[in-house]
């Protein structure tokens, strides 16, 4: 009759495989960075919502953005027309500045659509009119 041997024939580390407390120490020397680690990913992920409410909070100054926009162009014009209703600033100035604004708007609003933290909607979407 054949009989199967342990796999290693060293009766220590048999034995001390086999035994519970042996893994103790090792849990005990673990702990401490595991709670170093989800102490730095819950001030992570608390920085994060807290950033994405701060940014969707202020996302309202954005579409005021875009109506400043709307009003560069035809001060544009003006200038255009007056040069020295400008005070020495060119009339492409303002074209320029409308531009800037419309794109840094869309800028922002796509930036704070790229942050948003898993599971997290925008909390003042309910200020937003809904007839749009």
């Amino acid at each position: 009759m054949v009989t199967a041997k342990p796999r290693s024939t060293n009766p220590v580390s048999v034995e001390a495989s086999r035994n519970a407390f042996w893994r103790l120490p090792l849990f005990v020397a673990r702990l401490p960075f595991a709670i170093l680690g989800l102490f730095v990913r819950s001030i992570f992920y608390s920085a994060w919502y807290l950033a994405f409410y701060l940014l969707c909070m202020l996302r309202p100054f954005t579409g005021m953005l875009v109506l400043a926009a709307l009003v560069m162009l035809p001060m544009s014009i003006v200038v255009f027309a007056h040069p020295d209703a400008a005070h020495g600033m060119p009339f492409w100035a303002f074209g320029l500045m409308g531009l800037v604004l419309v794109a840094f708007a869309l800028g922002y609003t796509l930036f704070v659509d790229w942050i948003t933290p898993p599971g997290a909607e925008d909390p003042f979407e309910r200020y937003r009119r809904t007839d749009r």
